[in-house]
């Protein structure tokens, strides 16, 4: 393939060729957003709604930076257990429950982060009401909420949320720089902190294609799904 320098990064030759794929999109949008929009430290609170690859890379870069708790929320149950693998603590079925009383009470007062791979309007006010208040003081700040799901439809926000407990709300398309996170990610993996390998559920050939996207469109693929040539 040609292509323009700036859009390539190098690889070691004992680098995987097929799971490395997923760092390019997955990878770098969820735990992007984790390392450099969220900026989660050491013992800091995080929910994440929507497991799919990008979540699930949040979850994991997330459970590397030390966070505690890691909350999955989801509305199936089967991709709740798989996020365990990649680092969360818990896990809300959304199907059943109000899971922003459920994070309250699995972290009292909310999450310091909420992130949004999803971006229905549901969750994007969900992750609002996920996070910890904060006050008048300037040492009082409120959680910060990152939607990392592309909107499907406008939602109205209650600003007073926002403004009156000092809360945060942005936007990310993971906030990375491939050159240097590319290469940690993929020293992540050797070093057995971040399970690419286990993020690839499913494998395709080319004239499976099809199924491929029917499977997708149906949520029967866990995390990613890659066509082998």
């Amino acid at each position: 393939m040609v292509t323009f320098a700036d859009k390539v990064v190098p690889m070691s030759p004992s680098d995987p060729t097929d799971v490395s794929c997923l760092i390019g999109c997955a990878v770098l949008t969820g735990a992007g957003a984790v390392m450099h929009t969220a900026n989660v430290g050491l013992g800091q609170s995080v929910a994440v709604f929507g497991v799919g690859g990008v979540g699930l890379s949040a979850i994991g870069a997330a459970a590397v930076a030390g966070a505690h708790p890691i909350i999955a929320v989801d509305l199936v149950d089967r991709k709740l257990d798989f996020a365990r693998e990649f680092g969360a603590t818990h896990g809300v079925n959304a199907a059943n429950t109000d899971p922003v009383n459920e994070i309250w009470a699995i972290s009292p007062g909310g999450v310091d982060y909420a992130l949004d791979a999803v971006g229905a309007p549901t969750t994007a006010l969900q992750i609002v009401g996920a996070l910890k208040q904060g006050g008048p003081r300037a040492d009082n700040q409120g959680g910060t909420a990152v939607l990392l799901g592309i909107p499907v439809a406008d939602v109205s926000i209650d600003l007073t949320a926002i403004l009156l407990y000092q809360r945060h709300y942005c936007g990310s398309l993971g906030a990375t720089d491939p050159d240097t996170d590319f290469p940690l990610f993929l020293e992540w993996m050797r070093e057995g902190k971040f399970p690419l390998d286990k993020l690839v559920t499913n494998r395709y050939s080319l004239e499976r294609v099809e199924e491929a996207r029917v499977a997708l469109e149906e949520g029967q693929i866990l995390g990613r799904a890659i066509i082998e040539f």
